[in-house]
């Protein structure tokens, strides 16, 4: 393949700012010449190392399969050489949908990238889907934090979002494994998903279950959430906050009330969550 694109002259900085302005497989096919698409044998490509726990959604394989045998390959797949065959960097479905068909060659671009620059393009075509998978984006995120020392900050500026967008992100990689397919094949959505996150993996099951079997909206599934943290935290409060004595005097200058607690921990828990509600003015000293 010839290595005269701009995209690939690119240092990795002017690269993600490029990738930032426009969209990423256009560039791509945009300067890759025809004569750069190659047929390769379906058995030399492998599934996205970082994706590939990320099962796809059924629907989309069967369009995907219905479109291929129907009129055939619209656009190449974008592969990048790996350990010496090749490495699915954008077209998954259709990757997988090939497979299914057991094609034995399919059209590719075959692009040189470093494992870093592969998810930062990743990150950027996933995120401007109309309908992205949520899981793959954030499987990105996390490698790209974990292996490259990426900060919130950074990742937020590269998709245009908050630094607490990122983050309530990466917290859906906490669900259980059962749950992240649900997220990933549509079953789940991303509202739900982060509603749910602040509960324990057991709470989690029966809670997606809940949900799908009660058609629950997300603002329904948080008020059931914000219920069950509420149930949660009084029991808490009262297992770790356990007042020994709750002493109350009446003096001239007011009320005074005296409260002794189990531990150093307990006062410092209550303590936290009297401070919360001040904040929230849920509770006021005067």
């Amino acid at each position: 393949m010839k290595n005269d694109s701009k995209i690939l002259k690119n240092s990795l900085k002017n690269l993600v700012i490029r990738f930032g302005r426009e969209d990423f497989v256009s560039a791509i096919l945009k300067n890759s010449p025809k004569e750069d698409i190659k047929n390769i044998t379906l058995k030399d490509i492998s599934d996205n190392q970082y994706l590939k726990k990320a099962k796809l959604d059924d629907v989309k394989i069967t369009q995907a399969k219905k479109i291929i045998k129907e009129s055939g390959f619209f656009d190449p797949i974008i592969v990048r050489a790996y350990q010496g065959k090749y490495e699915v960097v954008i077209g998954r479905v259709k990757y997988i949908a090939a497979k299914e068909l057991k094609l034995e060659t399919i059209p590719v671009v075959v692009i040189q990238l470093n494992e870093e620059e592969s998810l930062l393009c990743m990150l950027k075509e996933i995120s401007e889907r109309k309908t992205m998978n949520i899981y793959e984006l954030a499987l990105i995120c996390s490698h790209l934090k974990k292996d490259y020392d990426y900060k919130n900050k950074e990742l937020a500026d590269f998709l245009n979002q908050s630094s607490s967008q990122i983050s309530n992100l990466l917290q859906i990689l906490s669900l259980p494994e059962e749950v992240l397919v649900d997220i990933s094949t549509n079953r789940l959505s991303y509202g739900h998903a982060k509603a749910i996150c602040r509960l324990s993996p057991d709470e989690v099951i029966k809670m997606v279950k809940k949900i799908q079997d009660e058609h629950l909206s997300v603002r329904q599934t948080e008020a059931l959430v914000r219920k069950e943290k509420g149930v949660i935290e009084e029991n808490d409060q009262n297992n770790s906050t356990l007042l020994e004595q709750n002493k109350t005097e009446t003096k001239d200058d007011g009320l005074t009330i005296t409260l002794k607690f189990k531990n150093g921990k307990a006062k410092k828990d209550a303590l936290k969550k009297l401070n919360r509600l001040l904040k929230k003015g849920k509770c006021v000293i005067e």
